[in-house]
């Protein structure tokens, strides 16, 4: 899993990116957005160089968080906020009791690390509160921008009256509508805004819906299970333009989608309570735990 924009952001917006060797509060040399190794006094680097030793670091820290992903199967916010936060700690290890808290003892605890040479700096608390915020954060909403909002769940529109209405900020009713033409189109609205969006914005490129609701007839007809998400809105087959259905599937997974199907060509996605995951290449389906 890989650090989003919106992580390297926050790092960014925290460590701020000085091009001549300092010390930091804690007393050690570092350069560049908060880069340590191998800094000496009198040092100095190019932007380029800066953002090269950036890079460099998130996958040394990326990989201190990944390596909680069994027992956390992090979301792209939670995975964003623990390598900010072990960018600027160093690991996670203590944070999250080496994986045995839960998240909502981790984002408690989280607050605690706002101190360096033993004082307390108001730079840390509010660093402390943007990673708790954005870990927070259900996927598909902006930290601060609505997470709280009451849940809507399955709405029924109507594809004459409806169907130029956004769900999201780049879905509209009218690309979930049943391929019979008929008017009523049922949608999990909630898994649209979570999700559909998230996948959206992560890949910054269209997403396809193929196929979501689905009329019992036509569900019948196209040969769905018979107790088909597709039914109740709940199920969506998309294609992310320039991505492979693997890709699409991998992210998926880190967002807490429960239903996952990767088709040779698109990727069935479903609000499903129970996970399932599996690889249909048309000949064989092979239940996955990991994509």
């Amino acid at each position: 899993m890989k650090t989003s924009q919106k992580g390297i952001d926050l790092i960014k917006r925290y460590e701020g990116c000085r091009l001549a060797a300092y010390k930091c509060p804690a007393g050690v040399w570092t350069i560049g957005y908060g880069h340590t190794g191998n800094v000496k006094p009198g040092m100095s680097v190019t932007q380029e160089t800066a953002e090269m030793f950036l890079r460099e670091d998130l996958i040394k820290f990326e990989l201190k968080v990944s390596k909680y992903d069994s027992q956390y199967q992090w979301n792209q916010n939670e995975f964003d906020a623990m390598v900010s936060f072990a960018y600027n700690i160093g690991t996670i290890d203590q944070l999250t009791d080496c994986g045995k808290r839960s998240r909502e003892v981790i984002a408690d605890k989280m607050l605690l690390y706002n101190k360096a040479g033993g004082k307390t700096l108001n730079g840390l608390i509010r660093r402390r509160n943007a990673e708790r915020e954005l870990f927070l954060t259900p996927c598909g909403k902006a930290p601060g921008g609505g997470a709280g909002q009451s849940r809507r769940g399955i709405l029924e529109y109507s594809l004459a009256a409806d169907g130029e209405k956004k769900i999201s900020k780049n879905f509209k009713v009218k690309e979930f509508r049943c391929k019979d033409g008929s008017d009523k189109i049922l949608i999990d609205v909630d898994f649209v805004t979570d999700k559909l969006q998230a996948i959206r914005d992560y890949f910054g490129a269209a997403v396809t819906i193929n196929s979501a609701y689905r009329t019992a007839a036509y569900n019948k007809k196209v040969g769905g299970a018979s107790k088909s998400f597709h039914m109740s809105g709940q199920a969506f087959d998309i294609a992310v333009k320039g991505h492979t259905p693997l890709e699409v599937a991998q992210y998926a997974q880190t967002i807490g989608i429960n239903g996952i199907i990767q088709y040779n060509t698109f990727v069935h996605v479903d609000s499903r309570p129970d996970r399932y995951w599996a690889r249909d290449d048309g000949k064989k389906v092979t239940v996955k735990a990991r994509f």
